[in-house]
């Protein structure tokens, strides 16, 4: 009974084995290819047509996505299967039996079976991509033909009149809807049964809008305000926190009215327009854009932490207002797109609509790049050296306000003669470029005050002069570098294509270099440097100071972790990151050879550097003497080796001088040295005396070493004095000049008092002829 269940058991396991197996392999087998070929050829058609449409574009790339997964189904199993027949090797080539024949034909028919299917949907996908290449340079081309397309203009004053009548028409419907819900019997019955939740959202939305200073002071003076960063990082987020908290009472007021079913078709359009963001697919928050534009011209011209304080000061306050009538012009003109698309106005009329939110625009730009600013400069000599006067940011801003002009002139003139696609898609892209820009400026200002409070307290450089906020403001450009590109008119498609194209990378041998990869790379590099930082601070901080190793070798074993650590991280980044560079060796060794003949110096100095981590004949803290230099070691690198001279200069000696050339180690193994003190006196001086004085004075001194013994020599008759010489061996070798002048002092006391003669030169002169002296004195 046990055996039958057994059986059972293992009928069920592999018939659900292979229903698993069915499923996964049967994805391909799963595509419609007699749809696909029907979508392909109407997708064909409407571009013979060219009646192309993002929708079309949206099948197509759904297709084109699904063959895309199709085609990389079996992948491991593909690799399996090619990598057993590569281990089989070639059959024989001289006619022999080919013992293995049936086993490479079974995995050949195998690897054709698995193939086949990722084949054809790969085919497909190729098809796929190129109607989509074809669809997006249809679309590109009508996007520019409808830029440079010359509309009727807008300052034909015979149709005014009709645009004028159209507009209110639409408005005098809206209030028509308006009044008719208000005398409804049956809508009051609605709202009176809804009262309760609509007072509450009333309430909260009118809480927010005029109680949002309210609320945000009472939540700072929750928080601790202490050093000046913290103040300016505290305003930011408060200012930002009201910002917010109006718009969400706003949205929330006008989610409540539409809710309620005041307004019908009119008004119930313009609210979910307004608010919702679902109009035309693109993003769409009228509160956002009014409050929004206020908190940015108030971070940028008002109050004590300004970005752009303006001059005269009282002016910070056109500027918030000009911010908040461009956005107010971007609301009226897309307020326009939704009755002009609701109503179908001709073009003429459309044209005239969007002529007056231009025509203001234009005047509100023009304005905006004629406010002067204050530069915060430092004093001259400052500004002599930092060149703080022509900085990057005041020429950016410099170059922006002369473009903002140029905009403001030039936008009316196109609408004016009818090019008002060309005046729109210049006018409130740059409008919205603007608003960017300033955000992003803000932001760096806050990313410095972060780093102001809590990195660079404990620091003594800059905020402003620091490495990490210049980098965090790079990469804020490079992340708002698609915004502006869908802000000027891009695609969505196009940047997801782009980002696809860059995820794919760029085959380097066999692997492809992407952005992941990279990214992994750098990951698991930073990693594996950062433990092995941690792993040369714990052994140079804990372990190493415990034994019995010199300093000298603790600083090598130090370093030589170091090295093979960073050598480590790189090999597993790389094996990590999935690049093989295998097939790059042959070219990789033919520029060694060329790399090798150019760099043959720092390779020298290299392998110098290492030789001396390894033998150590010089270490740091040596009293060395090389190519003329006398001076301590203070470090060894890979290159080079830095010596600090006695009068604290620092001379950078090759690692390869110190390997190939003579080198004076003084201080190597011990600091014990020896001091020579030459000694001259007067002739007719008892010479055994001065010795015995001599060798008293050198052997009462603390530094010098009884075993061996100090000696006094007695050199030799010199031209002015008898020469002696004092030969001591000292404990430290580093007190050398100490010891010499203390023994001078001690010396030339001991010798006045015995009144020993130190000779000097002195020298005799006979003139031959003391009679032309005389002669030339005669008058």
């Amino acid at each position: 009974m046990m055996a039958f269940e057994r059986k059972k058991l293992l009928v069920f396991l592999f018939v659900w084995l292979g229903l698993l197996a069915n499923a996964v392999f049967s994805q391909t087998s799963d595509i419609d290819y007699d749809l696909w070929n029907k979508q392909a050829q109407h997708a064909e058609r409407q571009l013979e047509t060219d009646q192309v449409s993002e929708s079309l574009r949206k099948q197509v790339a759904d297709w084109r996505d699904l063959f895309q997964s199709a085609s990389e189904v079996d992948k491991p199993r593909i690799g399996t299967v090619q990598s057993q027949i590569e281990a089989l090797g070639a059959p024989p080539d001289d006619g022999a039996v080919d013992p293995l024949a049936e086993r490479r034909s079974e995995l050949v028919s195998e690897l054709a079976m698995l193939t086949s299917p990722a084949a054809k949907a790969l085919e497909a996908f190729q098809k796929a991509d190129g109607l989509i290449r074809e669809i997006d340079q249809k679309i590109r081309a009508e996007q520019a033909s409808a830029l440079i397309h010359l509309t009727n203009s807008p300052m034909t004053i015979t149709a005014w009149p009709i645009a004028i009548s159209e507009f209110t028409s639409f408005h005098r419907f809206l209030k028509r809807e308006l009044t008719s819900t208000i005398t409804s019997d049956t809508r009051w019955t609605q709202l009176k049964s809804r009262w309760i939740s609509l007072a509450t959202q009333l309430f909260v939305s009118l809480l927010l809008l005029f109680g949002a200073h309210v609320i945000v002071q009472k939540l700072a003076n929750l928080i601790w305000v202490g050093t000046q960063s913290y103040q300016r990082l505290t305003n930011f987020t408060m200012s930002l926190l009201v910002t917010f908290l109006q718009v969400a009472g706003l949205c929330y007021l006008l989610g409540a009215v539409t809710a309620s079913g005041v307004f019908e078709v009119r008004g119930t359009m313009i609210l979910n327009s307004a608010y919702s963001g679902k109009w035309d697919g693109a993003f769409q928050n009228w509160p956002l854009w009014a409050f929004g534009s206020i908190w940015l011209g108030q971070r940028l011209f008002s109050g004590e932490y300004a970005s752009l304080p303006t001059s005269p000061q009282s002016a910070s306050g056109t500027g918030i207002l000009l911010f908040g009538l461009l956005a107010g012009v971007l609301i009226f003109d897309k307020y326009i797109d939704v009755i002009a698309k609701y109503e179908a106005v001709s073009r003429q009329t459309h044209a005239i609509w969007n002529f007056i939110p231009i025509l203001i625009g234009a005047f509100v730009l023009y304005r905006l790049s004629k406010l002067e600013y204050q530069k915060e400069l430092p004093s001259k000599e400052d500004a002599a050296l930092t060149g703080a006067q022509n900085s990057i940011k005041w020429r950016l801003i410099a170059s922006l306000k002369r473009i903002a002009g140029f905009v403001a002139m030039a936008v009316p003139m196109l609408a004016a003669i009818g090019f008002v696609n060309a005046a729109t898609a210049i006018f409130y892209p740059f409008v919205q470029t603007i608003a960017l820009l300033s955000f992003l400026l803000i932001l760096q200002l806050l990313v410095s005050d972060i780093y102001a409070a809590f990195v660079s307290k404990t620091r003594q450089d800059e905020p402003d002069d620091a490495l990490l906020p210049i980098l965090i403001g790079f990469f804020l450009i490079l992340i708002a570098v698609p915004i502006f590109a869908l802000i000027w008119g891009a695609r969505s498609v196009d940047l997801l294509e782009i980002w696809n194209a860059v995820q794919k990378g760029i085959p380097i041998g066999d692997a492809r270099l992407s952005p992941i990869n990279l990214l992994t790379f750098f990951v698991i590099f930073t990693i594996g440097y950062m433990a092995t930082r941690l792993l040369q601070s714990a052994l140079k901080g804990s372990v190493l100071p415990k034994t019995t190793i010199d300093s000298g070798g603790q600083t090598a074993i130090v370093s030589g972790v170091g090295y093979m650590g960073i050598f480590l991280a790189a090999v597993i980044a790389i094996s990590g990151a999935g690049l093989d560079l295998s097939s790059l060796a042959i070219v990789a060794g033919a520029l060694s050879v060329g790399i090798g003949f150019g760099l043959q110096n720092i390779v020298s100095n290299f392998v110098s550097g290492i030789i001396l981590l390894i033998e150590r004949p010089v270490s740091e803290g040596d009293w060395i003497e090389v190519g003329g230099k006398m001076g301590y070691v203070r470090n060894i690198s890979v290159r080079s080796t830095r010596i600090e001279t006695f009068d604290r200069s620092d001379v950078i000696v090759p690692n390869a001088d110190l390997v190939s050339g003579v080198v004076t180690n003084y201080t190597r193994g011990n600091t014990i040295g020896r001091l020579i003190i030459p000694v001259g006196v007067a002739y007719g001086t008892d010479t055994r005396r001065v010795t015995n004085i001599l060798k008293e004075i050198i052997e009462g001194h603390p530094m010098v070493l009884l075993k061996p013994g100090p000696s006094v020599i007695f050199q030799g008759f010199g031209a002015d004095s008898l020469n002696f010489e004092i030969r001591a061996i000292l404990r430290d070798v580093n007190w050398m000049l100490s010891v010499k002048s203390e023994v001078n002092h001690q010396i030339a006391a001991k010798f006045n008092q015995e009144a020993i003669e130190i000779p000097f030169a002195q020298r005799d002169i006979w003139i031959k002829n003391p009679e032309a002296l005389s002669r030339k004195d005669e008058p």
